[in-house]
């Protein structure tokens, strides 16, 4: 997304909310969400602040040593009819009082502020900066929901990249559990089936900073489980092999996409069944849930989608080994800064709003075994997509 598109989001969204301006701050990239709107800007070394109003043109506030290395952004913006107007600063007086004229005329704005740090993916501000901007007489809110209007919805071309990006996600994993029966009697590794996903991410020209995960039986119990090469289980006969696998194009500005699929090397058990049923009604209810509402037409918070999954899981005796949320943003970063599929973890009160994605992903995670079935789901014009293949039923590996 273009920083004028970003702005012009932020803007619409302030316009409709009350809230006077979306006032942004880090130093030394604390806040990731700065850079998310601005774009990359290397070497700032000072505090810096950016204020979108609901009206006008934005102003940024940086330090003298830094204000050049934004020449670059303020050009861009400018090719894109936003003015963007410099302020300076030197010594911590001149900035306070940059920040107070800047806010002049602002009574109420949104920060990355979470009130008793419930979501701390929005809550990126220390305590100490949200003192000082509601000593000048500002009421600060947060901006968890005008930051994802601005910076989370995809454009067509990140969506175009999150297709790309799934495809070869799918290849992968169905490669390796081909690769895992025609080498299981060769002590293939956790770690050996990982690095086998990492080469075919490099074939198919995908990047990923860590991961895969691949994780046997009583290894699969651990929700982020990831093979070393000294403490990797052998691959055998008769067990369950849980893969979570995530990626993205190499273009810039592309977006993840991140898929757990589950295999068994020989017929699964009743109870490997069974569990794998109960995980998959759980997904599937919730994304039925999510198409439900938008034909209602009636708005949904991230938690109320997390519990009509979790009710699932627990009306199948198994409430209390489901032990993560449901799912997480997806955008630039794989766990990205837009609503969470969360009634456990946090209490996410965002909506989900049309341009967004999330995942979707109930698991249930015994002593001897665990299983999660991961899909991506795309918020639409038309309402809730499922962006990948679904696994329908455990994965038989031939071996």
């Amino acid at each position: 997304m273009t920083i004028g598109a970003a702005l012009a989001g932020a803007r619409e969204y302030l316009g409709r909310s009350r809230v006077d301006g979306w006032l942004l701050e880090d130093y030394r990239g604390s806040n990731p969400i700065f850079w998310n709107l601005v774009g990359h800007v290397s070497h700032v070394t000072r505090p810096c602040w950016f204020l979108v109003p609901a009206e006008g043109d934005p102003t940024l506030l940086a330090h003298e040593v830094d204000a050049g290395r934004f020449d670059s952004m303020i050009e861009r913006a400018g090719a894109e009819d936003v003015q963007v107007k410099l302020r300076r600063f030197g010594s911590r007086s001149q900035m306070l009082a940059g920040l107070s004229e800047m806010l002049a005329g602002q009574h109420r704005v949104a920060m990355e502020y979470s009130p008793e740090a419930a979501l701390p993916r929005v809550g990126l501000v220390d305590a100490g900066t949200i003192e000082l901007v509601r000593s000048l007489g500002i009421d600060v809110v947060s901006s968890g929901d005008v930051l994802q209007y601005a910076t989370e919805r995809w454009t067509p071309e990140q969506r175009e990249s999150h297709r790309v990006a799934m495809e070869g996600l799918l290849r992968s994993v169905h490669d390796a559990f081909t690769f895992i029966g025609e080498n299981i009697n060769w002590k293939l590794s956790e770690h050996d089936v990982a690095e086998f996903i990492r080469g075919r991410f490099q074939r198919l020209g995908l990047v990923s900073t860590d991961g895969p995960i691949v994780a046997v039986d009583a290894h699969s119990s651990d929700p982020h489980y990831e093979p070393s090469p000294d403490s990797s289980a052998i691959v055998r006969k008769n067990s369950l092999v849980l893969i979570d696998l995530w990626a993205v194009a190499p273009e810039p500005g592309s977006v993840f996409g991140d898929i757990t699929w589950t295999g068994f090397t020989g017929e699964p058990s009743p109870e490997h069944k069974e569990v794998f049923n109960a995980v998959a009604e759980a997904r599937d209810a919730a994304v039925t849930f999510m198409q439900d509402a938008h034909a209602q037409g009636r708005e949904l918070a991230g938690w109320e989608v997390d519990r009509a999954a979790r009710d699932v899981i627990a009306n199948a005796g198994y409430g209390d080994y489901f032990v993560h949320r449901l799912g997480h943003s997806i955008g630039l970063e794989v766990h990205s800064n837009g609503v969470n599929l969360d009634d456990w973890e946090t209490h996410e009160t965002r909506k989900l709003i049309p341009g967004v994605a999330v995942s979707v992903e109930p698991g249930i995670y015994l002593p001897e075994f665990g299983i999660r079935s991961e899909i991506d789901v795309f918020l639409g014009e038309h309402g809730p997509e499922v962006t990948g293949e679904v696994q329908q039923e455990i994965v038989r590996i031939n071996v």
